[in-house]
């Protein structure tokens, strides 16, 4: 099988094959250990993949070392960061992007894990174009690691919209995660707000989104439902999602991602864009399967 087959990777168990792209950077330390914690806790093969940006100059400095020297060089430094743990080193020179899409087609890999950028200027994570570009393109789902991995994920929230794209990112949630709690979280707003006035819609909105909710947990098997604690907030949803997992210090939020078919990339052009860079936990981004 390959990586870009239809059907979802999370029907088939946990990830059997984890690509963790690294730049060997201290930002990606969390990014390494995490990775290295769920391939111990699900019996993984952990593929450590460092992409060499740029095509090898035609001429160089006599004191720089030849490619296959850089590559040797980055493969040891790899190694004594991993110091025994499981894992297989591939190095590759050329975009990062897309060789880290190419490896985990390759290689066959359930899961893409990697780090955040860091703004030195403002001293916060930021989300950089690579991790953009492999959250819009890659068909297997993406882990973005911020936190320290000190502990498991042990309470989970999972963004929804009560839509298809959702429901996957809940089914992988449930199938990655058997031990953690899961926190459906829902945001509502009052359309035209301003005209039709907030407190005379209240009521009939939440029943609306309390209804499409009941709907939407309807076809989850009842063992699973019994392990989901359902929210539904009144306001923005990146903002409400944002403090809720603040506030309850959560270390893995879940978002559902749609790929080039029907909105053509809209939520992650949108609200998960802004909640991948906002959120203050790990994210777990999981893209609709292609039809």
């Amino acid at each position: 099988m390959s990586a870009t087959r239809a059907d979802p990777a999370w029907q088939h168990g946990t990830p059997k094959r984890i690509l963790l792209a690294t730049d060997l950077s201290s930002r990606c330390d969390r990014a390494q250990d995490r990775a290295v914690r769920l391939a111990q806790a699900w019996g993984a093969t952990l593929h450590l993949l460092h992409v060499i940006p740029g095509e090898e100059p035609p001429e160089v400095p006599s004191w720089r070392r030849s490619q296959s020297e850089a590559v040797q060089a980055a493969e040891r430094h790899i190694r004594a960061e991993l110091q025994g743990s499981l894992g297989e080193v591939v190095i590759e020179r050329g975009a990062p992007a897309e060789a880290i899409l190419r490896q985990a087609a390759a290689l066959d890999c359930q899961l893409i894990v990697t780090g955040v950028a860091r703004d030195e200027m403002m001293g916060r994570a930021a989300v950089g174009r690579i991790v953009e570009h492999l959250v819009r393109e890659s068909p297997v789902p993406v882990l973005v690691v911020k936190r320290r991995a000190w502990r498991d994920y042990g309470e989970v929230v999972v963004a929804t919209d009560f839509s298809p794209c959702s429901r996957h990112a809940l089914d992988c949630a449930l199938a990655w995660l058997p031990e953690a709690a899961i926190t459906l979280f829902h945001a509502f707003q009052i359309p035209f707000e301003g005209i039709l006035g907030r407190e005379a819609h209240m009521a009939e909105m939440r029943q609306l989104a309390a209804t499409d909710q009941d709907d939407f947990l309807a076809t989850v098997p009842e063992a699973a439902r019994a392990r989901i604690r359902s929210m539904l907030e009144y306001g923005p949803a990146d903002a409400q999602l944002a403090r809720y997992v603040a506030d309850r210090e959560v270390n893995l939020t879940v978002l559902g991602t749609q790929g080039r078919s029907g909105l053509a990339g809209f939520l992650v052009g949108s609200v998960a864009k802004r909640l991948l860079a906002c959120l203050p936990s790990d994210v777990l981004m999981v893209r609709q399967p292609r039809a």
